[in-house]
């Protein structure tokens, strides 16, 4: 039988060995009941009445022994929590499993844990209710632990929307056999783990983003560097060509000497900007339906030009969850790259606090000659079209993807790709098994139709 080590990935361990951190306080014996015990012990002591006096005693007694009992409650109790994954995908199904080990021969006659979580996550299998703090919400688990015993509970979680959602804090409870004393230790949640969603991924038709660098290659005259890995046929060797380029199967079949061709290693780079502007003017209000729709046209856009082997960058102007810095996720390639770009994503908040002009301008200049810039908006404000403007002029390339009815600028040179109707595919939880963790399922292989989700508009 696998451990679970081998099952989960531990995200967090906290050693509840510490006394001084937890509370305790009375339920049953107030100062009434103390005072009054030592009172009585006192008048019977003094009065040589035996009944009076063992009486106290007893009282007294047994409110030391239950305060001890409790007090040592969590010396030597480990709790853990650990998370089948941290990444996922709207729609996806998380399992948290939360286990406390009782490694002392003092058995735990009751443990009440309260697991916090975000109010964004759906809990299952368990009832759920409203947490200490706004925008959360508590899972109550209520157990016994005799001695050296090891106890595990699952909570199944379902992540509708994306976004960060944190796990904890927790708070335990025990004491007593008889409930006389209860013992409080709060586990803040400072470094545990969250739950990253990523936006909903849709297949797209093939956008055929234009550019001089067409989808990851550069055809120039003369090529520095080539692939290897990438050959597209065969031509007559030259006396410049190198010994180690000729093909001696393509040779000896010709009758004359041919050189191996191989694509140029060059790569497209491509820059997506998010406009989260849903209103002309900030005072009119959000429109969050449009807000998430563009951040989801751009992921789905990121997983489409990674499988073309496009160099992508991500920006919005929108600040990073928890973070005072807009949406930066610099272009690049590599297998970490469209996690990095899915998890800003993920991470974004729906709330334009950058002039999203100033952010492309800013941004594009640090791109090279030739590359191609996709902005993804629902608004188009006159700075923004001659911004647009100015990058075609430059020799870029720019793609405008036009969500919901946005008047499209007569620009020469302008490609646009306009978000047509409201049917948003669902991700299911079937797709995030055939995946691997943090990655998402394929556009185009997951079965559902891509009709009617984009309309190309030609200019």
């Amino acid at each position: 039988m696998l451990s679970l080590g081998d099952l989960l990935r531990r995200n967090r361990r906290v050693a509840a060995s510490v006394a001084e951190a937890a509370t305790t306080q009375s339920v049953f014996f107030g100062r009434f009941w103390l005072g009054g015990a030592v009172a009585v012990l006192l008048v019977g002591m003094a009065t040589g009445r035996r009944a009076p006096t063992l009486i106290a005693l007893l009282v007294l007694a047994a409110a030391g022994l239950t305060y001890a009992w409790s007090r040592a409650a969590f010396r030597g109790l480990t709790f853990d929590r650990a998370v089948s994954t941290l990444r996922a995908f709207p729609g996806d199904e998380v399992t948290v499993t939360l286990s406390a080990v009782n490694r002392k021969p003092l058995p735990l006659p009751w443990l009440a844990i309260d697991e916090e979580l975000a109010d964004g996550l759906e809990v299952l299998d368990r009832e759920a209710t409203s947490g200490g703090s706004s925008g959360r919400q508590m899972v109550r688990i209520n157990t016994t632990l005799g001695p050296f015993e090891r106890a595990r509970w699952h909570v199944r979680l379902r992540c509708p929307h994306r976004g960060v959602y944190a796990l904890g804090p927790a708070t335990l409870r025990s004491g007593d056999a008889f409930g006389f004393f209860a013992t409080r230790l709060h586990l803040p949640a400072d470094d545990g783990p969250a739950i990253l969603v990523y936006p909903r991924v849709h297949p797209l038709p093939d956008l055929g983003f234009p550019s001089r660098r067409p989808l990851g290659e550069t055809r120039v005259v003369r090529h520095l560097l080539t692939d290897p890995a990438r050959p597209i046929g065969v031509r007559d060797y030259h006396a410049e060509d190198p010994f180690r380029a000729i093909h001696w199967k393509a040779s000896a079949r010709l009758g004359r000497l041919q050189v191996r061709v191989e694509e140029p290693a060059g790569e497209l780079q491509l820059g997506i900007f998010v406009n989260l502007d849903t209103f002309d003017h900030y005072w009119e209000g959000l429109d969050l339906d449009l807000a998430e729709r563009a951040i989801e046209v751009a992921a789905s856009l990121a997983v489409w030009a990674e499988e073309r082997r496009y160099a992508v960058g991500v920006y919005a102007n929108g600040l990073l969850a928890g973070s005072d810095q807009p949406l930066r996720v610099p272009p690049g390639r590599g297998p970490a790259q469209l996690p990095l770009a899915l998890s800003g994503l993920a991470k974004v908040t729906p709330y334009a606090t950058h002039n999203v002009a100033r952010v492309l301008r800013r941004e594009a200049a640090r791109f090279p000659w030739g590359s191609t810039f996709a902005v993804v908006t629902s608004r188009l404000p006159e700075p923004l079209v001659a911004l647009l403007a100015e990058l075609i002029a430059a020799g870029h390339r720019v793609v405008l993807v036009a969500i919901g009815d946005v008047p499209v600028p007569d620009l020469r040179g302008l490609v646009v790709r306009r978000v047509s109707g409201t049917r948003w595919p669902a991700t299911t939880s079937a797709d995030a098994k055939e995946r691997p963790p943090g990655m998402p399922k394929r556009p185009g292989r997951d079965g559902v139709a891509n009709d009617n989700i984009f309309e190309a508009v030609a200019r």
